[in-house]
């Protein structure tokens, strides 16, 4: 195939992937994106990117999840920056993401491109490696790692490490001074898997370039590859460490056992192969946990992984199975970071699989190279139409597959619905489902939702917070404070516990436990967004509209003064105050907050709504403007 030729195919398949994924730019923040863009103060201001390299609490509001990611943060800020909004909105995020992905697919090409030829020199190699291209592309799997905006992690990562092998295997120069690893060792700053580059560039180096069977491996020139990684090895290691040193010590994985999670991963990568074969089980919090030691599940799974590193081990033998074997130990390899003896509280993700999917591309593709040139299916017109039919066929399915996933990833009901539906015991889920409804005002289901997941979880500390702010909102404020308590003392360390509460007492009248309450929150997270919104509320001043000092005449005044009338009961100055701030500040959504939560009290919901609404226009994520804006609807009905 001409040069030309198969780079007019490769920009045709990046303009399919681009229609494919065409409804996904606008899907909502989802699941750990709130705590690591939505609420996190940090990434919005570009000058702050420094400091992410030195304090790793600047990745996460959240104490428990703040691990040394600061290339992670730094493209969430620059993201922040090029949308020039006030706020975090998915779009620009979503179309980085969506260009990273897109590099990534051609660099994938040259990978499989390069391993088909080095493999068995054929003239079918390019379609083989262009169809397995547009695979990737249109894989309906990779929708849940391209939709979740902080899997990132994963995608980006997975960039570096294909760039260094690009750059390894068609760039002999960049071999001096390990010039290749340079993409693989920035990428550990977003996620530590880029780790996983060296032994891989080993397995290659031993199967393609000593060109040894697997059974040849433990002779003398295991130990000259060994050598001819050892730098890289080293510097990754070091980094780790390094890693270490910079993650605070109340980050925690969450996990449990690390033998028990070791055993249950076996069926937790059969799984993964299930859902790379037919990708139908894909939900974004599953309800697997871990899986006892005589659970029939457990035997499976390790038949399963015997199984293919027997097959693997067969096909080293033969130079154009070899990367059939190659493959299938990416698959591995890219796993051992999360399905080993590193206990992880979720026991599967299926936006972990993004980057060891590729090993399956790579063995997939090559076992159907062997089998069309075996058989010689491409000299034949009737085999050749009907692969390339059977072909379109499959893409267009997987391209309709990730339409759909990106429709279910396009609001946080739909998501969680689904999560409610294929993962029934999940707690989390049920919570985050009962959030969407009580977002759309229906307090009742989501009522529902949250007893849901306190009884699948009884220790679970934000089932009792979302039910404190649920019981509040309809006005059952001794259940509401008894949850919110009960919550703090499951898990002191959520920062937004202390926040909703204190919100509750300043709805009841009590500024100053709301006071306490919010310092020790802020105690936990000093940058977290909606602690300080609350805080700032809080701060109110004593001075009248008409004798506030000319020359300190700030939106923030104004907001203060606002509040200062709403605790005091006097709603009709409390908005004009507000008024004042929208004045000096159009899209003050704080301001719009308290003029709905004073129509509210004054029992104009009409007025209530419809501030409410514009205000969320502004700041889809005030949670304080949500809740006022939820009892709107609400006492009108």
């Amino acid at each position: 195939m001409k040069k030309l030729y198969s780079f007019l195919v490769l920009l045709s398949i990046l303009l399919v992937t681009f229609l494919v994924y065409r409804n996904h730019f606008n899907n909502a923040f989802h699941f750990d994106d709130s705590h690591t863009i939505v609420d996190n103060l940090y990434i919005r201001d570009i000058k702050n990117i420094p400091s992410f390299f030195s304090n790793a609490q600047t990745t996460s509001t959240l104490p428990a999840n703040q691990a040394y990611r600061p290339g992670l943060t730094t493209l969430n800020a620059i993201d922040f920056y090029l949308a020039g909004k006030p706020t975090p909105e998915p779009f620009m995020f979503h179309v980085n993401i969506f260009l990273g992905f897109l590099i990534l697919g051609i660099l994938c090409y040259f990978i499989f491109l390069h391993l088909l030829q080095n493999s068995l020199k054929n003239s079918q190699n390019t379609y083989l490696a262009l169809f397995t291209t547009a695979w990737f592309l249109l894989h309906t799997a990779n929708a849940e790692t391209i939709n979740y905006i902080i899997a990132r992690s994963d995608s980006f990562s997975t960039l570096t490490i294909a760039l260094s092998f690009v750059l390894y295997l068609y760039f002999p120069k960049s071999h001096k001074f390990y010039l290749y690893f340079i993409p693989a060792f920035l990428g550990f700053f977003v996620k530590e898997l880029t780790m996983m580059f060296i032994p891989l560039l080993a397995v290659y180096k031993l199967l393609f370039e000593q060109k040894l069977s697997v059974k040849q491996w433990f002779s003398g020139k295991l130990f000259t590859v060994i050598q001819q990684v050892a730098l890289p090895l080293g510097l990754s290691i070091a980094l780790f460490l390094f890693s270490r040193t910079k993650t605070p010590t109340h980050w925690d994985s969450g996990g449990a056992s690390m033998l028990q999670y070791l055993f249950t991963q076996p069926f937790v990568m059969f799984h993964y192969a299930y859902n790379f074969v037919l990708p139908i089980n894909l939900v974004v919090d599953s309800d697997w946990n871990i899986i006892p030691y005589s659970d029939d599940r457990v035997l499976a799974g390790l038949l399963f992984v015997l199984g293919l590193l027997i097959v693997a081990y067969k096909c080293s033998f033969n130079i154009k199975n070899r990367p059939i074997t190659f493959g299938i130990l990416w698959f591995f390899i890219a796993l051992l970071p999360t399905s080993s003896i590193f206990s992880f509280a979720e026991v599967l993700n299926d936006h972990r699989t993004f980057f060891p999917y590729i090993g399956l591309f790579i063995a997939c593709t090559t076992f159907f190279r062997n089998i069309i040139v075996e058989y010689h299916l491409f000299e034949k017109t009737t085999s050749k139409w009907a692969i390339i039919t059977v072909s379109f066929i499959f893409l267009s399915i997987h391209g309709y597959g990730t339409r759909q996933r990106n429709k279910v990833w396009a609001t946080e009901e739909l998501l969680w619905q689904e999560c409610t539906i294929k993962s029934p015991n999940n707690g989390r889920g049920w919570m985050n489902y009962g959030l969407a409804l009580m977002q759309k005002g229906d307090i009742n289901n989501a009522i529902i939702c949250f007893q849901r997941t306190i009884t699948l979880w009884p220790g679970y500390a934000y089932g009792y917070i979302n039910m404190g702010i649920a019981n509040g909102v309809v006005g059952d404020k001794i259940t509401a404070e008894a949850n919110f308590k009960k919550g703090i003392e499951l898990n002191p360390n959520v920062p937004e516990a202390y926040n909703y509460y204190a919100q509750f007492l300043i709805n009841t009248g009590r500024v100053d436990e709301a006071k306490q309450i919010l310092e020790k929150g802020l105690s936990l997270s000093q940058n977290h967004q909606i602690l300080l919104e609350t805080k700032r509320t809080l701060q109110s001043k004593s001075n009248d509209l008409l004798t506030i000092n000319k020359a300190n005449l700030t939106p923030e005044n104004y907001l203060d003064l606002s509040l200062e009338y709403y605790n005091k009961g006097d709603f009709k100055r409390c908005i004009d105050a507000a008024n004042e701030a929208l004045k000096l500040r159009p899209t003050y959504d704080l301001a719009y907050n308290n003029i709905c939560a004073a129509y509210n009290r004054l029992g104009d919901f009409e007025k209530a709504i419809k501030i409410g609404e514009k205000g969320l226009k502004i700041n889809p994520n005030n949670q304080l403007l949500k809740g006022n804006l939820t009892e709107a609807y609400q006492k009108k009905k």
